[in-house]
């Protein structure tokens, strides 16, 4: 499994988030707080939306560590951005590590990233190739579960742009059911960790989510207000304020949990495009 966090608020430098940080997704790909296994180094992937007048992100991958890449430094240092996601990756067994398989996907206005692993991928994927349109079909480039996913969602949105956060929110739950439904059709029958993250640019979903009842998903936190950066400290401080800037992401970034909100067990975070966030129980049935 993977860390990621998302971003979306006034204009930052990426670095605010993604290096500055006490335990910045930097820190996260070497030495995880949240999970067994500490270290993600399969590769990282930085996706924003750019400031000047262009609906459709920006995107770049790397199969290096995060904690190693000068590129990820020089760029995260210079480009702003008032929404970004990023992600630093754990390939799943067998998944080969390739850019190709590196998060965040994009297409056309969308971003979309996950943290977790559809298990026994191998049963259902053929089903979920077989239902794709040809559009669909020609998104895919690498062979990770993520990625299919993705053209999953785009298959179930109609490749269509100008949809309204709820809209958003309920393709995106109609995504994790059909998944659900080609696993149970195919036999795979143990846990799968669903942390999709997902947005248009304007408004923006992610779920915490596991089809295992006696499971924990991967952890998911978020919070909303202004963050600044102290010196001393070496950290970033968050003042919380409704409708402000939001974080939501893997674990908290501070050295302290203090002020992050942990995202319960299969319930989603939506924001609008007043930034506005509801936490909500996704309506959908699960694998006992």
């Amino acid at each position: 499994m993977c860390r990621f966090i998302i971003y979306k608020g006034s204009a930052i430098t990426m670095n605010k988030l993604v290096i500055k940080p006490a335990n910045s997704l930097i820190v996260q790909s070497k030495t995880s707080r949240k999970r067994a296994k500490p270290v993600n180094g399969d590769g990282f992937g930085v996706g924003w939306y750019p400031l000047h007048n262009d609906p459709e992100p920006a995107r770049i991958v790397s199969i290096e560590p995060a904690w190693s890449n000068q590129n990820l430094i020089q760029l995260t240092t210079k480009v702003s951005s008032k929404h970004f996601f990023a992600h630093v990756r754990d390939a799943s067994i067998d998944m080969p590590v390739s850019q190709s398989n590196c998060h965040p996907f994009t297409s056309s206005r969308y971003i979309f990233m996950h943290n977790g692993r559809l298990d026994q991928f191998p049963k259902f994927k053929r089903s979920i190739l077989n239902s794709l349109s040809d559009k669909a079909f020609n998104l895919i480039k690498g062979n990770t579960d993520s990625e299919y996913a993705f053209a999953l969602f785009m298959d179930t949105i109609d490749f269509c742009d100008n949809l309204s956060a709820e809209e958003l929110k309920h393709a995106l739950y109609e995504t994790i059911r059909r998944i659900i439904q080609f696993r149970i059709d195919n036999g795979a029958n143990t846990n799968a960790f669903i942390n999709f993250a997902v947005s248009d640019g304007i408004s923006t979903v992610a779920t915490r989510f596991a089809t295992d009842v006696n499971s924990q998903p991967a952890s998911l936190f978020y919070t909303q207000g202004t963050f600044n950066y102290d010196q001393l400290a070496d950290d970033i401080i968050v003042n919380h304020e409704p409708n402000g800037d939001i974080i939501i992401c893997s674990e908290p970034l501070t050295e302290t949990s203090h002020g992050w909100i942990k995202v319960a067990r299969n319930h989603a975070v939506v924001v609008d495009s007043n930034n506005s966030v509801t936490v909500e129980a996704i309506p959908i049935p699960f694998q006992s």
